[in-house]
């Protein structure tokens, strides 16, 4: 099949498949989310098919916003505010999109407690999920039911006693705060999974002794009983790890060759790990930009696995059992970050191209879009992953 048929086809086969048909055949091919200020997508892509969250520019600080498309496909971009103008950041969405959670250096609950906090939201109602002496309570991930969010400090919030290493937490309001990670190394960026209790995020951590490697790696585990390890050993870090949102595929980037010698290429390529076969797959191997390829996400669309990700700020998307690269149409500007959430026709994109305006007049900030891949396909491009030690998925 020829790259510019399968193009056509698979959204068609998509079309055929999905529950949600009437979404993609009824949102135009392209929405404005935003359309002034400068807004960076979350590092926590959302994992229902219903809401996303967005920290948006707003009387000098950040307001933080739900976005349910679906509720009204008339307005599909009318935002439901969650915490007004503040030092607010990293937004993050339960599956059923009524639960969030946010960090804010604003203490909107006004408890007088110090720096950066962890705050959670039920509709319009706040409540404090850090109580962290130390201010430095930030990047939030929440579980399925919106009740167990994961975050990092450098506090001894469990009383391990913790010597100010920055550690995952999680907070269940089912009991009392607890420390997934280990070690004096640094650990960052927590995700949980929509399914199974994973927990995944990077940690320099040596697995064995405890100490700061000082390079980061990728560990996974169970949020139900604490336990993890290290999925990666490359000289170079392994970092930025997201989840699927069938919790079957962890992706993460990293200039380590891990699918080789594991030396430090001090390029960044986007990795996968089937939590399943226990295989990995090399999604990118772009030597052309200095920069590599970075920021990915992961989601599951039918029997397939969409990895998406920016190399040299051109956002692309890599169907792992079709074998086939595609590149998110956004030209003449840069894209910060592209995610695949809500449904399977969907990606959600900020960039700086301008795709509703002239397509030769970059905006000044990030705007985010959400991409109707039915009605504004991607287009086929070469990339083939590596996988190693072998193959973990059959091919189509």
């Amino acid at each position: 099949m020829t790259s510019s048929l399968f193009t056509l086809l698979v959204p068609l086969a998509l079309a055929i498949a999905s529950p949600a048909a009437a979404h993609h055949r009824q949102t135009p091919p392209l929405v404005a989310l935003t359309s002034s200020g400068n807004t960076p997508l979350p590092r926590v892509a959302a994992t229902g098919p219903r809401t996303i969250a967005l920290s948006i520019d707003a009387g000098g600080g950040k307001k933080i916003v739900s976005i349910s498309p679906w509720r009204d496909r008339s307005h599909p971009a009318v935002q439901t505010l969650i915490a007004a103008a503040g030092d607010n950041a990293d937004p993050v969405v339960s599956i059923s999109g009524r639960s969030l959670a946010f960090d804010s250096g604003s203490d909107p609950l006004q408890t007088g407690l110090p720096g950066r906090q962890v705050i959670g939201a039920l509709g319009p109602m706040l409540r404090q999920i850090s109580d962290d002496p130390t201010g430095t309570s930030s990047n939030p991930a929440i579980d399925p039911s919106g009740t167990v969010v994961a975050f990092e400090s450098t506090g001894d919030l469990a009383g391990t006693g913790n010597p100010g290493a920055r550690q995952i937490f999680l907070s269940d309001r089912a009991g009392p705060i607890t420390q997934l990670s280990r070690g004096v190394g640094t650990s960052r960026n927590p995700v949980l999974s929509a399914k199974n209790s994973l927990v995944a995020f990077e940690s320099t951590s040596d697995p064995t002794t405890g100490a700061d490697t000082g390079i980061a790696q990728i560990w996974i585990g169970s949020f139900r009983d604490g336990t993890s390890a290290p999925i990666t050993s490359g000289s170079g870090p392994s970092t930025d790890p997201a989840v699927g949102d069938d919790g079957r595929f962890v992706v993460w980037q990293s200039t380590a060759d891990l699918s080789g010698t594991g030396a430090d290429t001090g390029v960044w390529q986007i990795y996968a790990y089937d939590t399943k076969s226990k295989t990995y797959a090399r999604v990118t191997t772009d030597t052309s930009d200095p920069l590599g390829c970075t920021l990915p996400s992961a989601f599951k669309v039918l029997k397939d696995w969409r990895i998406t990700f920016v190399c040299n700020g051109v956002p692309y998307y890599y169907m792992l059992r079709r074998d086939q690269r595609f590149r998110v149409q956004a030209d003449s500007g840069t894209t910060q970050r592209v995610i695949a959430e809500l449904d399977v026709h969907f990606l959600v994109m900020s960039t700086t191209a301008n795709l509703i305006g002239p397509s030769n007049s970059p905006t000044s900030g990030n705007q985010v879009y959400l991409v109707n891949l039915f009605k504004r396909p991607a287009v086929a491009v070469a990339g083939l992953a590596t996988w190693f030690p072998k193959r973990g998925i059959p091919p189509p």
